[in-house]
């Protein structure tokens, strides 16, 4: 006889599709017959599963589980670190003390304000400098080098 028929040409051939010689084949030949119902029987179990069975169910999925843990430990890490640095800075970073501010005003006024302007923040009293008082006119420098603007005034007034 004749070849006999491939998986496709059966399936064909159950589904209603294929030729005249190709049935005649399928009627004559024993051995494509039992494969023929083989393909039958299995195709009317799927159908019956996929009709009569219901559909698994999904579980939830568990990547929204494990992004969970994983985030909150990262939010409470970097929350640990930013309190661990403002702490940090805090302790590092020291306070002007009340000598570094007296010596930063005294430099200031030194540099930026008029002839009087020592005289003014003087403790001895205003007009110190042109009274002649305290310390022979001087001002009270802590630092000692600027002398004393009194002597000469005083010189040029004599």
């Amino acid at each position: 006889m004749s070849r006999c028929l491939s998986e496709r040409t059966l399936v064909r051939l159950i589904a209603g599709n294929g030729r005249e010689n190709q049935r005649a084949h399928l009627a004559a030949c024993d051995r494509c017959d039992a494969r023929y119902r083989a393909i039958g029987r299995d195709l009317d179990r799927v159908t019956d599963v996929l009709l009569h069975t219901e559909p698994p169910r999904r579980s939830p999925s568990l990547l929204p589980r494990y992004w969970v843990p994983v985030t909150a430990a990262a939010v409470a890490g970097i929350a640990l670190l930013v309190w661990v640095e403002i702490t940090v800075w805090r302790a590092v970073t020291p306070a002007p003390s009340e000598e570094v501010t007296a010596f930063l005003s005294d430099i200031s006024a030194t540099m930026f304000s008029a002839r009087d302007a020592l005289a003014a923040g003087d403790d001895s009293g205003p007009g110190a400098l042109s009274d002649g008082g305290g310390a022979g006119g001087c001002s009270s420098d802590p630092l000692g080098i600027l002398g004393c603007e009194s002597d000469t005034a005083n010189e040029q007034a004599r």
